[in-house]
C-alpha cells in the first residue's frame, strides 16, 4: 500500500479472514492460463503485457470488482491493470488501495501495488517506476486498444509513458482474447451451471407470465428466482419485451429493455437471459405467446427450432465456419426459411463483466468473406446459436469432436403462457 492511505480509502483496510475468500478456481487453473498467455506473448514477441479489460484481468487471476471507473471524473483516471512479463512466472497488479479487500477475496494475485494518489500523473509515474525497478521496461509492450478501459485519453497517456521509456508499443487485444477462446473443463462446468440458472428463469416465465403484469414485474420475479438459485448479475441487461403480433409474426423490438408496459393477451414475449456462475454466462432465449398461439406461428417456430437438432449432431469441432454454414444453409433451404429475413449465427460465451457478454469469436452463416469462413471451430469452444427467422430462439453449445450439444432443457417449440 502507499505510505499514507489517508484520502485514498474510506477507512482502515484490514486483511480479510481466509474463510471469506471466494476464488472461482484453484491456483493451478490460473497458473495454466498464465503459462498459456506467456507462450503466446513469446510467439508474438511481446515482452510486457499490460491487461486492463476487466474480463481479461478476471480471467488472468480472478479479480472482480463492482466499479471500474470506466466513465469517472477526468481528474480521477482509471490506470489500474495487470502487468505480465514473458520471462517471469509472477505478475504485478496495480490498483487503488480501496480494492485491497476485493483482491484478497477474489484474486490469486500476491504482488499487488497500490497507487499513491487519485490523480493520473503521479500514478502513471508510479507504475513506470515500479516496472523499471523490476527490469520489465525497454522491450515491446502490449496494450489492449480494443478495450473500453482505458479510454482513448488514458490509453494515450500509457502509450506516451512507455514510449518515453524506449519501449515499442503494440496492440495486444487479439492475443488476450485468443488465449481465452478454448475453455478448460472447469470453465465449461461454470457455463453449464449458468445455463441451469437461465433455465430456472425461463421456467419462472412459463409459470408466472400473465396479462396485466408489467414487463418489469415479470423480470423482477424471474431475476429473484435465478438469484435465489445462485445466479449473479448479468453483464448485459436482460431483454424482457412484450411485442404485438401482426400477420402471424411478432414485431421485431431490437435490444429493448423491460419497462412499465403491461403484458396483454395475444402478444409475444421475447425473453433473452443469461445465467451467470462465477461470471461465466450461459445464454438462453425463447419466445412465448400470451394465450393460445396461432398455428402459423407454431409452424414457423417449429421450422426454426429444427436447426438446433441439425447443429447439435452435424456440427463438430475441427470444422471450418464454411462447413458449418453449408450444413445450416442446406437445412434452412429445406424448410423454406433461407429466403426469409433472419439469420443463423453464434458468438463466443465465457467470463464476462458489464457492459457485454458477447465474446470475440463470432460467425454468421450468411458470411461471404473467405477469411471469416475459413476459421476453424476448436474443441471446447463455447458459443450460443441463434435461429432467428421471425422467431426468437437462442441456446448455448459446447463444441466437441462428436457434435455440438446444447445445454438448455427448455423446449424450443412455441409455448403459450398466461
Amino acid at each position: 500500500m502507499s505510505s499514507s492511505p489517508i484520502g485514498l480509502t474510506p477507512g482502515a483496510i484490514e486483511p480479510w479472514p481466509e474463510d471469506f475468500r471466494d476464488l472461482a478456481f484453484p491456483r493451478a487453473e490460473y497458473d495454466a492460463r498464465l503459462k498459456k498467455l506467456r507462450a503466446m506473448m513469446a510467439e508474438a514477441k511481446i515482452d510486457l503485457l499490460y491487461i486492463t479489460v476487466p474480463d481479461n484481468v478476471a480471467w488472468a487471476h480472478g479479480f472482480i470488482a463492482s466499479w471500474y471507473k470506466a466513465n469517472s471524473p477526468m481528474r480521477y483516471p482509471q490506470l489500474y491493470g495487470t502487468a505480465i512479463h514473458v520471462d517471469h512466472d509472477e505478475f504485478i497488479h496495480f490498483d487503488n488501495p480501496t480494492e485491497r479487500p476485493v483482491l484478497e477475496k477474489t484474486s490469486v494475485s500476491t504482488d499487488n501495488r497500490y497507487f499513491p494518489s487519485r490523480d493520473g500523473v503521479p500514478n502513471l509515474a508510479f507504475i513506470m517506476a515500479e516496472l523499471k525497478a523490476k527490469g520489465w521496461l525497454g522491450g515491446t509492450v502490449g496494450l489492449e486498444y480494443w478495450g473500453y478501459i482505458p479510454n482513448r485519453a488514458i490509453s494515450t497517456m500509457f502509450e506516451g509513458a512507455f514510449l518515453a521509456e524506449r519501449c515499442r508499443v503494440v496492440d495486444a487485444s487479439a492475443l488476450v482474447r485468443r488465449a481465452r477462446r478454448v475453455k478448460s473443463p472447469a470453465e465449461i462446468a461454470c457455463i453449464e451451471k449458468a445455463v441451469e440458472y437461465a433455465d430456472i428463469g425461463h421456467r419462472t416465465v412459463i409459470e408466472l407470465a400473465k396479462p396485466g403484469m408489467s414487463e418489469l414485474e415479470l423480470y423482477g420475479e424471474t431475476l429473484r428466482a435465478m438469484m435465489k438459485a445462485g445466479s449473479e448479475s448479468p453483464a448485459l441487461v436482460h431483454s424482457f419485451t412484450s411485442a404485438p403480433v401482426r400477420d402471424g409474426r411478432a414485431v421485431a423490438a431490437g435490444h429493448a429493455m423491460m419497462g412499465r408496459k403491461k403484458i396483454r393477451a395475444g402478444e409475444f414475449l421475447k425473453i433473452d437471459i443469461a445465467g451467470v456462475h462465477y461470471r461465466y454466462h450461459g445464454n438462453v432465449q425463447r419466445g412465448y405467446f400470451v394465450g393460445d398461439p396461432p398455428k402459423s406461428m407454431i409452424d414457423q417456430v417449429h421450422r426454426a427450432a429444427g436447426a438446433f437438432d441439425v447443429f447439435a449432431t452435424e456440427v463438430k469441432a475441427g470444422m471450418t465456419v464454411r462447413q458449418v454454414a453449408t450444413i445450416m444453409r442446406r437445412y434452412y433451404e429445406q424448410v423454406g426459411l433461407w429466403g426469409e429475413p433472419g439469420w443463423g449465427l453464434g458468438y463466443e460465451l465465457g467470463l464476462s463483466l458489464p457492459p457485454d457478454w458477447v465474446g470475440e469469436f463470432y460467425f454468421n452463416i450468411r458470411d461471404e468473406d473467405p477469411l471469416l469462413l475459413d476459421r476453424v471451430i476448436e474443441e471446447n469452444m463455447v458459443t450460443n446459436y441463434e435461429s432467428m427467422f421471425n422467431t426468437w430462439l437462442v441456446d448455448t453449445c459446447v463444441y466437441r469432436k462428436t457434435g455440438a450439444p446444447f445445454l438448455s432443457t427448455i423446449p424450443l417449440e412455441l409455448q403459450g403462457v398466461g
